[in-house]
C-alpha cells in the first residue's frame, strides 16, 4: 500500500506547515471557513461575488481552490448528547430522546455531507538535487518564506469576504492527504512522511 501511495502522491517530506513533493516543489495547505452565501441577501451576494473576483484577479501566483464533500458521522455526536442526559432538566428530557430520534432518522434517509474548502499554495524552488532535503537547508527556509508570504496575501485578501483561513498542523497536513487518496484518518503502516 505504501508504494501505491507514494507513486499517486510523491510527497517527500511533510513539516510544520507545509510539505515537500517531488524534489523541489513545495505546498502549503490551509482550510477556508467560509460564509453562508445562501442565507445573505441579493446585494450581499453580488458584493461578495464582485469581491471574490476581484481577489482572484489579483493573484500573482498560482492558488488551487480545493473543495471536498465527506459524509457526516453522527455517532459521537448522538452519544455525546445521551450521556449529558442527567445534565438536562427533567421536562426537557423526553424532548431530547425525540431529538436524537429524529437526526437518526434524518441520516438514515438522508446522507448529510460536511463540505471543506481548502486553498493550496505551491512553490517551486530550483533545487535537483535527489536526495531529501534535511531541516535548516536554505530551500526549506526560502520555500517557508515565500509560501508564508503567500499565505498572508491570500490571507488579507478573504478576510473582506469574512473568509478566514486556518493553517494546518503536521498531523492535520498527513491526514488530509491520505482522506484525499480515499483512506481513513491515519496512515497505514509503512508510509512515513515524517520530517526528522
Amino acid at each position: 500500500m505504501a508504494v501505491s501511495i507514494n507513486r499517486l502522491l510523491p510527497i517527500r517530506a511533510i513539516g510544520p506547515g507545509l510539505c515537500l513533493i517531488d524534489q523541489d516543489r513545495f505546498s502549503s495547505i490551509a482550510e477556508a471557513v467560509p460564509v453562508n452565501f445562501s442565507l445573505r441577501s441579493e446585494g450581499d451576494q453580488q458584493r461578495l461575488i464582485h469581491g471574490y473576483t476581484k481577489f482572484l484577479n489579483g493573484l500573482e501566483f498560482p492558488v488551487e481552490l480545493l473543495v471536498r464533500s465527506d459524509i457526516l458521522r453522527l455517532d459521537d455526536y448522538l452519544g455525546d448528547l445521551k450521556t449529558r442526559e442527567d445534565e438536562i432538566e427533567p421536562h426537557l428530557r423526553p424532548s431530547l430522546g425525540d431529538y436524537i430520534d429524529f437526526i437518526k432518522e434524518t441520516v438514515s434517509v438522508n446522507h448529510l455531507l460536511r463540505r471543506r474548502f481548502f486553498v493550496v499554495l505551491s512553490w517551486q524552488g530550483l533545487d535537483s538535487r535527489r536526495r531529501p532535503k534535511q531541516r535548516g537547508e536554505v530551500l526549506w527556509d526560502e520555500a517557508t518564506a515565500a509560501l508564508d508570504r503567500r499565505r498572508d496575501i491570500v490571507t488579507q485578501g478573504l478576510r473582506p469576504l469574512g473568509i478566514r483561513l486556518r493553517s494546518f498542523t503536521t498531523e492535520e497536513t498527513f491526514r488530509f492527504f491520505y482522506a484525499s487518496l480515499g483512506g481513513g484518518q491515519s496512515l497505514p503502516k509503512g508510509v512515513n512522511w515524517a520530517w526528522d
